[in-house]
């Protein structure tokens, strides 16, 4: 089954993302574990206790501040199969939009 965690950030500017954790348990034998920033950048600075941050780095695109923990708005999961919030260009998928940025 596939779980997804969404980890929303808004940037003091009130820009805001999401930093994405994507965990497939298929048949116990094959775990895949995949993290991704929605509305964000790979350009931040965090290098703190905080493994998600730490990993990411996340950053505002829109004033280029790193983004760290106490910038955290909000999480949310998603339990499901394949077609959870896929990105449109991928075929035969279920079209969901998730509306979280400016």
């Amino acid at each position: 089954m596939k779980t997804r965690i969404f980890t929303y950030v808004e940037c003091a500017c009130g820009h805001r993302g999401a930093l994405i954790e994507s965990l497939d348990i298929g048949d116990f034998s094959d775990h895949r574990y995949r993290t991704w920033l929605r509305n964000l950048t790979h350009a931040g600075t965090y290098d703190g206790g905080d493994g998600l941050f730490a990993k990411m780095k996340p950053g505002c695109p829109a004033c280029g501040r790193s983004l760290v923990p106490d910038d955290i708005v909000g999480r949310s999961e998603l339990q499901g199969s394949g077609e959870v919030l896929r990105p449109k260009e991928d075929s035969g998928s279920a079209e969901t939009t998730l509306s979280i940025g400016c």
